[in-house]
């Protein structure tokens, strides 16, 4: 099934205006369209779930993200719909699979004819305003208004792989000029950050020998390491999410604004990003919205990416575009629903000539089916390749592969790195980090079968086939 969401058929349907806009369900107290809320979502770059404070790290520093969790809702369920950057903020934008657009692996282009996020939203009369870091591409389809904000380059720290960090300064202008200029226009800011992208700050802050590691991770002297450089570009990170939230109060924003937090896909660690397990694809996603989220609450619906798009079009006042794979959580954010999906589904290809490990999976809230369109390879990816920087990612995985040769923890770990077989299905209840393969065991085939049935009638409404030897209908 290809989309059918192209800016003629948004033109044609473009009743949006005063219609629209009349429709607009107000807080009480307030009249006149210029009351729709404003959206702020800030978006990071590789910053995983296990790695903030109030989804239960108890050594990274995030007092301001934390700070969301309490003042709005914390949702436990949020899923990108790929572990890599381009196919993940392309769903998040175009609110469509990557298949459906058509950025399938890393650095590739959208299809030209479908519609993102900033076209529908100015069609409602809206400003939609991208700083920093875009990767999404083509321009014409991907056409925000687009903000330069990337701090200057620090010699100090050889950020190969990325730009420096968000310069904020450039955020407190651009609210002072449209709190200034254009107070009646309804404002969307992405503010997507670069950080804890690699490579890493140098720590400062942090005591390797006492940091409490993840059950995904090896324990070496360099992983310690490594691990503090990537908690001190998360507590930079956090500083500035809080900066932006004070310059959005300072700048009369806050009352009338959602503020989203999340982060792109999971962090740069194996069996993380470039892997859909769920440490690759399930991400922080917190919400504060005044008078709309109640302060210190949790969701635990199954949510995807793809329905960011959809909610944003929802809340400025839009009618649901037809042929996106999303929907809007609109209701969810309110309290009003406590479930939303049955299940996510999620796609790896590739990320140029690196990290070519092809995946397909489904999830629903206990089992995740994975699989693996070329279970021969061996894993490899930038962790297995990329050295000659500070602590780099070959330095610390050859600190893992060299513990394997003694430590039966080490082996297993090197061992379901490297190697998957053609299906995956965990318990994501009892073995959160899927470690334990239940595709073989005799008591899970129903599970089993239902899920590969599931996972095949989406490839096939994506526009792709299950693969042999995998029958769908045995």
């Amino acid at each position: 099934m290809r989309s059918n969401v192209t800016r003629r058929g948004l033109l044609k349907r473009s009743a949006l205006g005063a219609a629209v806009l009349a429709t607009w369900d107000l807080p009480p107290g307030h009249a006149g369209p210029q009351r729709r809320p404003n959206i702020v979502l800030y978006i990071s770059d590789d910053h995983g779930i296990d790695f903030v404070g109030c989804y239960g790290n108890g050594d990274v520093r995030t007092p301001n993200i934390d700070a969301l969790a309490r003042e709005g809702t914390r949702f436990t369920r949020m899923f990108a719909a790929s572990p890599t950057c381009a196919p993940s903020r392309s769903a998040l934008y175009t609110g469509l699979y990557p298949a459906h657009n058509g950025c399938m692996g890393n650095h590739t282009t959208c299809r030209p004819d479908i519609t993102a996020l900033p076209t529908y939203l100015r069609q409602l009369g809206y400003r939609v305003v991208l700083a920093h870091k875009a990767h999404t591409i083509p321009k014409e389809v991907f056409s925000f208004e687009h903000l330069p904000a990337a701090l200057p380059r620090n010699p100090a720290i050889p950020r190969t792989y990325r730009m420096e960090g968000l310069n904020t300064k450039a955020i407190d202008a651009l609210l002072a000029e449209h709190a200034r200029a254009r107070r009646d226009t309804p404002l969307c800011l992405i503010v997507a950050d670069s950080s804890p992208h690699v490579v890493w700050e140098p720590n400062r802050d942090f005591d390797p020998a006492r940091l409490k590691l993840p059950g995904f991770f090896i324990d070496t002297d360099l992983t310690r390491r490594a691990l503090a450089n990537y908690y001190q570009d998360i507590a930079t990170l956090d500083k500035r999410v809080g900066e932006v939230r004070m310059m959005l109060r300072k700048h009369g924003f806050e009352d009338n604004t959602l503020f989203i937090y999340t982060t792109d896909q999971g962090s740069e660690w194996p069996h993380s990003k470039w892997t859909l397990y769920d440490t690759g694809l399930r991400v922080p996603f917190l919400a504060v919205w005044p008078g709309v989220t109640q302060a210190a609450t949790t969701c635990d619906a199954l949510i995807s990416f793809i329905d960011v798009t959809p909610t944003f079009i929802d809340i400025a006042g839009g009618a649901p575009p037809q042929g996106l794979d999303g929907r809007s959580i609109r209701a969810v954010l309110a309290g009003q629903e406590k479930s939303f999906r049955d299940a996510i589904y999620a796609s790896h290809t590739r990320d140029g000539n690196m990290n070519i490990f092809p995946q397909r999976c489904v999830r629903d809230i206990r089992y995740k089916y994975i699989l693996n369109l070329t279970p021969e390879a061996t894993w490899t990816t930038h962790w297995t390749k990329v050295a000659g920087i500070r602590e780099s990612h070959k330095e610390v995985w050859d600190t893992w592969v060299e513990k394997a040769r003694t430590d039966a923890h080490a082996a297993q770990i090197v061992q379901l790195n490297e190697h998957h077989p053609q299906e995956e299905l965990y318990d994501t209840q009892a073995d959160p980090y899927e470690f334990n393969n239940l595709a073989h065991d005799p008591a899970a085939q129903p599970i089993l079968l239902r899920m590969r049935r599931q996972l095949a009638q989406w490839l096939s409404e994506q526009g792709e086939t299950m693969p042999g030897p995998v029958n769908p209908r045995s």
